[in-house]
């Protein structure tokens, strides 16, 4: 996960506790956009999957009418995607608050279940699960 300004400590706890109940997720929070930090596009390369977390508008994959070719993601996103050419996808909410580490974790547990095709993920079943995993 990669997040930049106040996402920092909701993306650090809710990877913490997925990480502390065996899940391998991993996040890098970038302090400044322009330029990027040096190294950042060889650091997302190594990894299969790599999403932003952001306060933020983006579309859902999964909205009706909601195309790839016609998709609007976030602004980190789109910035990522453009400058490092990884393939960045992104969750975004515009809450009008500072997004809580629950919320975070839950969408994080949904694409992990998404990833491994199971119909339900406890945090027992999360053991193992891969969101961010380095290329083999």
């Amino acid at each position: 996960m990669v997040g930049w300004g106040s996402t920092l400590g909701a993306i650090e706890e809710a990877v913490d506790k997925l990480r502390a109940e065996g899940s391998r997720v991993s996040s890098i929070h970038l302090r400044f956009l322009s330029p990027l930090e040096p190294g950042l596009k060889e650091i997302l390369s190594r990894f299969r999957k790599v999403m932003t977390v952001e306060v933020n508008y983006s579309d859902d994959v999964n909205d009706p009418y909601i195309t790839p070719e016609s998709r609007r993601y976030s602004q980190l996103a789109q910035l990522l995607r453009s400058l490092t050419l990884v393939d960045v996808d992104c969750w975004s909410r515009v809450p009008g608050s500072p997004i809580p580490p629950s919320v975070i974790e839950e969408e994080l547990r949904k694409r992990l279940q998404k990833n491994r095709g199971q119909a339900t993920l406890s945090p027992s079943q999360a053991s193992g699960q891969i969101l961010l995993q380095e290329k083999v």
